[in-house]
């Protein structure tokens, strides 16, 4: 049978060490590097693609408004995580990945791996250890597909344009709307309060629309809005 050591949450005393600290912080703040890099070439780019100063504005202010939803979200799951994998190995994994489900699951899989439950009273510095080596391990699916084939994609999307011009979007926009809709069914199982954000977000977001139409400017807010609106409104149904 298997025998972890430092079990009983004393291995959050390395995984919150000074150390594992020191270790992620430059791969964060390289994260931060590539996030203004990107942004300041898509700035350049802008006017190549017929976007003007005012557009490129307008476009990073909707943005900016859009992440406070998803941002508040992940930020109360973040803690619990913290609690699980320590401060250093949550803000690492969440920088570059950023999203909880896919975290959760790999740590969850390194723990089952051995035997033990993630952050159970068995789960210990092994444990831990594990769960690091599946969740990092689990990227390099992505890593590899995007090295391989994402400039490839271009010469792909010139060949269908030769026999249909709008193939290639429309296929996109069904990949976005199945993705949406696998997460989203995914969710809505997980009891009441899910089930009401995801439709009040719906309805809300209609509404914001119609609003939208009267008022353009509306628009750079609507999406933001509608998410934090629906978060409110799942955690009031929650506590009732």
């Amino acid at each position: 049978m298997f025998v972890d050591t430092m079990t009983n949450k004393a291995y959050l005393e390395i995984a919150n060490s000074p150390m594992l600290w020191a270790m992620v912080i430059p791969t964060v703040l390289a994260m931060c590097v590539q996030a203004y890099v990107f942004i300041k070439d898509a700035v350049k780019a802008g006017p190549i693609v017929g976007l003007t100063k005012e557009d490129t504005k307008t476009a990073i202010k909707a943005g900016c408004i859009c992440s406070f939803g998803p941002g508040m979200s992940m930020f109360t799951v973040m803690i619990a995580f913290m609690a699980i994998m320590g401060g250093p190995c949550a803000w690492l994994r969440l920088s570059i990945i950023g999203t909880i489900t896919t975290e959760m699951l790999g740590a969850t899989a390194g723990a089952t791996a051995l035997g033990v439950e993630l952050g159970g009273p068995d789960y210990g510095i092994i444990g831990f250890a594990n769960s690091v080596w599946v969740i990092t391990l689990n990227t390099w699916g992505f890593f590899l597909v995007n090295l391989i084939f994402a400039h490839r994609i271009e010469k792909f999307k010139g060949f269908i344009d030769r026999y249909d011009t709008k193939m290639f979007d429309a296929v996109g926009m069904a990949v976005m709307i199945g993705c949406i809709a696998k997460f989203l069914s995914g969710q809505c199982v997980g009891g009441l309060p899910k089930v009401v954000a995801a439709v009040s977000g719906f309805v809300i977001m209609l509404i914001f629309m119609a609003i939208g139409k009267k008022k353009p400017k509306f628009n750079e807010f609507a999406l933001g809005l509608a998410m934090l609106a629906a978060i409110f409104i799942a955690q009031a149904v929650r506590v009732m």
